[in-house]
């Protein structure tokens, strides 16, 4: 297995070594398909992406990247500015105007065509608003504007690069790395990322100090954890919770919920996988729909001593229906956080982080081959949330 390291943008890019599995892929998007789990059993059909624009993460929040049908939307801001472009909207017929060089492009909310020079050219996807942003398809991006576009099987992320722009240090999944304006404690770090907030790296740890063997992140990428592990086992967390945040009374059958969702738990405790089936019928019964996703971030983690690993998450959900309030998340410190702080609101999308237990019932075996979410994993236990206005 290898340790921790960094790349250079070529390696990251061109290097077989540097990434299994990775192929720069311009408008190939059935790959894209492979980033993002389906969860029939749970219901909706848009899921979040990872999109990284020059070694920045779009972060999980309003107007994120997300992938439907096939096609990744991302949103119009997040190149704005970039690319060599310049851009101009019109609110009283939804057209953006771009121009980049000699190329004058017109996009339109409700369109799949766009105009170049005047002529239509096929997007594969229509341009729409959502949550009060402009969202276009990669292809415009891949196609119109020149840019590169990677899809990195390895760490379940599409990078778009301008090109010959130097980016830098980056880490091993393609990000920049900062060394200025630090958080307090960041020797427990591997390394401390430009597109994650202070907040988030000074959050308290949930560790047991009476533990002698507890370790930060940067002591378990020494020896304990290699990058491949880590790809792993964020891609299991993100499916796994894809599945427990997006539920719809509508379409989900208990049975086969129950099932998808064990068997990206921690098995060693056969009696949960009635609970989970339990809580799918219930969810019918209360009429329960939830949408939402999870970021894991693979540098911020830590041994708590207590036999499982904590991955420090950006969460993001919505509670959009239900009866009554109760068990509405497939979360064991639900109840908990409702009797400490209260209800939260229908319609109202929540945002935080959380430290995310992940664990295994293998005495031995690699971290990446064996760690799956725990069962008492929580958005509410070792947690930030807030009421997104």
């Amino acid at each position: 297995m290898r340790n921790f390291k960094f790349n250079s943008l070529s390696a990251i890019i061109r290097s077989k070594k540097a990434r299994r599995g990775m192929t720069i892929v311009i408008c190939v998007f059935a790959s894209l398909v492979l980033l993002i789990t389906t969860a029939g059993a749970a219901g909706t059909a848009a899921k979040a992406v990872n999109v990284i624009m020059d070694g920045i993460k779009y972060p999980l929040t309003k107007g994120h990247p997300y992938s439907e049908n096939g096609t990744t939307m991302i949103p119009f801001r997040m190149i704005s500015g970039k690319l060599g472009t310049q851009a101009n909207w019109n609110a009283a017929n939804k057209t953006l105007t771009l121009q980049q060089k000699e190329n004058k492009i017109v996009l339109t909310v409700g369109s799949s065509f766009a105009k170049v020079n005047g002529q239509p050219v096929a997007l594969g996807a229509m341009v729409v608003q959502k949550d009060g942003m402009t969202m276009i398809p990669l292809t415009v991006v891949s196609d119109l504007l020149s840019a590169e576009v990677e899809v990195d099987e390895f760490s379940q992320s599409v990078h778009i690069h301008t090109p010959g722009k130097d980016l830098g240090e980056l880490d091993y999944f393609g990000r920049k790395i900062r060394t200025t304006n630090l958080p307090k404690n960041y020797k427990d770090y591997p390394y401390i990322l430009e597109d994650i907030p202070n907040e988030m790296y000074e959050m308290r740890h949930t560790i047991n100090y009476y533990a002698g063997d507890a370790k930060t992140g940067a002591q378990m990428f020494i020896t304990k954890v290699t990058s491949e592990d880590m790809a792993k086992i964020i891609k299991r967390m993100k499916i796994g919770y894809d599945l427990r945040l997006n539920v719809d009374y509508k379409t989900i059958d208990p049975a086969s919920y129950a099932k998808e969702v064990f068997n990206l738990e921690n098995q060693s405790v056969s009696i949960r996988k009635n609970e989970i089936k339990e809580y799918a019928e219930w969810v019918k019964k209360n009429k329960i729909q939830i949408e939402g996703a999870i970021d894991p971030e693979p540098s911020v983690l830590y041994y708590p001593g207590t036999g499982d690993y904590r991955i420090r998450s950006k969460f993001r959900f919505k509670i959009n229906n239900f009866i009554e309030y109760k068990d509405i998340l497939l979360d064991e410190y639900f109840i908990a956080h409702f009797r400490r702080s209260g209800e939260l609101k229908k319609g109202v999308w929540y945002e935080g982080y959380a430290d995310i237990s992940v664990s295994t019932n293998y005495y031995n075996g690699t971290p990446g081959e064996t760690k799956n979410l725990d069962s008492l994993s929580s958005l509410f236990e070792n947690a930030t949330l807030h009421e997104m206005k």
